[in-house]
């Protein structure tokens, strides 16, 4: 691998992180958020947007910023985005009203739909298939590592005070010159109108909505089951969370191994089978070491999923649509990460933490089966 290559993979890599700060980073502060403004009306609920409202900013922007990408070039967004990301991101560090804090969110979410939709449209560009397989496993395992500093770093600033976990989306001002120095400008493609891509693409955006409901599970619901259940501390969270990480970024380095062998369906069937059984042991855990029995299979259930998804849509779909074909893909992500806590909240209110890991736990070990099943016929 020539320098030049290697600095352009190090520079997607470090993009990559970004999309796991947006969000993990301040996992650790949700339960300290809800004791410092006690005084709000439903402030463990709103405390949970604190995570989540960037995600609708992002799944309402990423068709706009897909059609951006598609009109001014990967780079110019992507700048934008950052600079978004970093003013938004670290509002909550030196703001300390809640609901301006909120207001700094929905400007990380404008910051995050330009940088995803930039990013994956980059990676298309610049790689055959093969070496896309390749390069999505260092980007797995890259974004895993990532989430495992965050959430550390988050875990361990939240115990001096709540807010300075926000200080963390000011790193990547770091990334700028870098960036710069590595990254260029792909030549346009030609658009062509093709409504058979769009037809083809639709069940890996279902799927992305649906996979982004059950991560989210856990830094919209473990924060809560460690602290008001099972009686862990704010670090505990991170802690429990990192773990999982490290089996995520082993998994996702193995990516372009496993994809040599199985089908994009037959990965998908292993995954939600490895999630569900994870979930299980959650639901009837009864003190945090239980948790670390869960932490395995979920963590090598992950590693696969987001990697697998992205891979599958850039095998699909052609280079005159990247763009926009992206931006609608980063918004079936996140609005799938706005939608979890709300559709988990009644869940949780009628029957508790780990009776909602119980149900999602059987549905995701339907879905295994029967995408089993549907991987045999077709096999």
């Amino acid at each position: 691998m020539t320098n030049k290559n290697k600095n352009l993979q190090t520079a997607l890599l470090l993009i990559a992180t970004l999309g796991i700060m947006s969000g993990i980073t301040i996992v650790s502060s949700l339960p300290l958020i809800s004791q410092t403004f006690s005084d709000i009306p439903n402030i463990e609920f709103l405390s949970k947007l604190m995570l989540t409202i960037p995600a609708i900013i992002i799944a309402l922007f990423s068709p706009i910023a897909g059609h951006i990408v598609d009109r001014f070039g990967r780079l110019k967004p992507l700048y934008v985005g950052m600079f978004l990301f970093v003013m938004g991101g670290s509002s909550g560090f030196y703001l300390h009203n809640f609901y301006v804090i909120l207001v700094g969110r929905s400007i990380l979410g404008l910051g995050v739909s330009l940088i995803m939709t930039s990013s994956t449209a980059l990676i298309g560009d610049y790689f055959s298939e093969e070496l896309r397989h390749k390069f999505m496993s260092k980007q797995g395992m890259t974004t895993a590592l990532g989430g495992i500093v965050f959430i550390t770093a988050g875990g361990l600033l939240a115990q001096v005070h709540w807010s300075y976990p926000f200080a963390i989306y000011l790193i990547p001002i770091l990334f700028v010159p870098f960036l710069l120095k590595s990254l260029y400008e792909p030549a346009k493609h030609k658009h062509v109108e093709d409504l058979e891509v769009e037809a083809k693409l639709l069940p890996v955006y279902l799927t992305a909505f649906f996979v982004m409901v059950l991560f989210y599970m856990m830094p919209t619901q473990f924060p809560y089951l460690i602290v008001n259940t099972l009686g862990g501390k704010p670090q505990t969270i991170g802690f429990v969370i990192a773990s999982a990480m490290i089996f995520n970024a082993l998994t996702s380095m193995q990516y372009a191994k496993i994809k040599a062998r199985l089908t994009y369906l037959q990965i998908y069937a292993s995954t939600f089978a490895l999630f569900g059984v994870g979930l299980l042991i959650i639901s009837q855990a009864s003190s945090i070491a239980g948790l670390f029995f869960a932490i395995v299979p979920i963590g090598m259930g992950f590693g696969l999923l987001f990697v697998n998804t992205n891979a599958w849509f850039l095998s699909l779909v052609p280079a005159h649509k990247r763009g926009k074909a992206a931006g609608v893909l980063t918004s079936s992500f996140f609005l799938g990460q706005f939608a979890s806590p709300i559709l988990f909240e009644p869940i949780v209110s009628a029957y508790g933490v780990q009776r909602l890991f119980l149900v999602v736990a059987v549905v995701a070990l339907g879905v295994a089966s029967l995408l089993f099943v549907k991987s045999r016929m077709q096999g």
